[in-house]
């Protein structure tokens, strides 16, 4: 359970303080619906002088606080745009205030990974009056996120196999592929090949023919590569045209880097370690 009870009372109850400058907005006793209060609480969040307030983003808390309330919201990308058009005009916070949405929300080892919400911050940026210079990183960063989204098709690439065979994705045939990019010098991505096996209901899948599983090396070496033995039960195979890095086709941000696709190769889940695959596995066996 994330640590947001004190949010529920900030709704309910009289106002709290954060440091010596910020107070958390406090709906008037006229708003009874909880909507409506948390709607409230995102719209009077912020002003000028609290973003101006370089203390209020030397962590991440505030920014925490703000987003847990953001995707509550029915008007997510409005309050996102009335945010970013506040901060661009702080030069001492704007900064700091990307620093940090990028470490929430993009930085897939994060645990509040949210690629649909950093995708309303980067168009507000995109879109605001911040300087041309703060928008490279931003515009980027779109380019990127726009890949392979969840529900769109993988992008396709080639591939050769221990036996020198070639093959690329769209051959693979699968009712549902783990696609894993990993590294036979990577540790946690040995670790994720223990997980795996010791997954009674992942092995389970993989015996029965419902899922398989797709180990693709992007940039190693070749030798490194074809000595390291992976699962029996896995397909391997190896980037020997290194388009996956060289064209960007996948934004792998560290390995082992983990998505989940359809028999159509639609994307179902992506950047993940195998903890939040196995969560997403999880709920979806559940339902």
């Amino acid at each position: 359970m994330k640590k947001w009870s004190f949010i529920l009372c900030v709704i309910a109850c009289p106002l709290l303080s954060w440091g010596q400058s910020f107070s958390y907005p406090t709906p008037p006793n006229t708003i009874l619906d909880r909507q409506g209060r948390i709607n409230y609480m995102v719209e009077h969040f912020w002003n000028e002088q609290t973003i101006a307030d370089t203390a209020c983003f030397q962590g991440p808390k505030l920014l925490l606080d703000y987003l847990y309330l953001l995707k509550q919201t029915n008007n997510g990308g409005k309050y996102a745009q009335d945010f970013i058009s506040l901060s661009c005009k702080q030069e001492n916070t704007f900064g700091l205030i990307l620093y940090w949405l990028d470490n929430i929300l993009y930085d897939s080892s994060s645990p509040h990974y949210d690629e649909a919400l950093y995708m309303k911050i980067l168009d507000a940026v995109i879109t605001s009056d911040a300087d041309s210079v703060m928008k490279l990183v931003p515009q980027q960063r779109k380019d990127i996120i726009s890949k392979n989204q969840v529900g769109s098709k993988a992008n396709n690439f080639s591939f050769i196999d221990k036996a020198g065979n070639e093959s690329d994705l769209y051959g693979t045939d699968a009712s549902l592929l783990l696609l894993i990019f990993n590294n036979p010098d990577c540790s946690l991505c040995h670790r994720a090949e223990e997980s795996i096996a010791k997954d009674e209901a992942l092995q389970a899948m993989i015996n029965e023919g419902k899922l398989k599983i797709l180990a693709i090396t992007p940039d190693a070496e070749f030798n490194d590569w074809m000595e390291h033995v992976y699962p029996s039960n896995w397909q391997v195979g190896y980037d020997n045209r290194k388009a996956i890095f060289d064209q960007r086709l996948y934004d792998i941000q560290q390995l082992p880097c983990i998505y989940l696709l359809d028999k159509d190769k639609r994307v179902l889940l992506k950047e993940a370690n195998y903890e939040r695959f196995s969560k997403y596995l999880s709920g979806e066996l559940a339902e």
